[in-house]
């Protein structure tokens, strides 16, 4: 082999290994890019669930708080007389309620698991001011009558915390409820 002939052949080998380097590490850059690309995806996928779940948890809740409001003038008339001494047309909303408030239940806590913490702890407070709205009509009357102030600023941290969850993004860290 003459001199020019190894020179050619060492530069033809030079340019073959650096083309194998080049697509070596250009599969294993999208490899990186691929899974990176997959993880944004999967997490936007997550959050939308999210916010879709805080939709319907607040859609819900807002029904559920304006019959709660609704029931209120009735709860000062349990508090004032005892609940047997109210007639069974009184006390229809409120048992209506008590009902419409199981189902309620039900379908929070099946939307629970995909809100994020936060929001699931200010719909329990949200549901824990109910709760006593229900026990009242029942005729346990130990946690006391909560105000319409009182459910309202439960539903109003609820509402913000949703709020704050959307405007967060996927990526973004929530801010805790003061």
């Amino acid at each position: 082999m003459t001199e020019f002939q190894q020179d050619l052949f060492m530069i033809i080998l030079d340019k073959v290994l650096i083309g194998l380097i080049a697509v070596a590490f250009g599969y294993y850059l999208s490899r990186l890019l691929e899974r990176y690309r997959t993880r944004k995806s999967y997490e936007l996928f997550v959050w939308q669930q999210r916010v879709d779940a805080c939709q319907k948890a607040a859609k819900l809740i807002t029904e559920h708080h304006n019959l709660t409001i609704g029931l209120h003038d009735m709860l000062q008339r349990i508090a004032t007389k005892y609940p047997e001494q109210i007639s069974d047309e009184e006390a229809k909303p409120g048992y209506d309620f008590i009902e419409k408030y199981e189902i309620f239940k039900k379908e929070m806590q099946s939307l629970t698991i995909l809100l994020p913490a936060e929001v699931a702890l200010a719909m329990m407070a949200y549901m824990n001011e109910t709760g006593k709205v229900t026990d009242v009509i029942k005729g346990k009357f130990d946690q006391g009558i909560p105000t319409q102030e009182e459910i309202t600023y439960a539903l109003a941290k609820f509402h913000k915390t949703c709020m704050d969850v959307i405007v967060a993004g996927p990526y973004g860290k929530i801010k805790p409820i003061e």
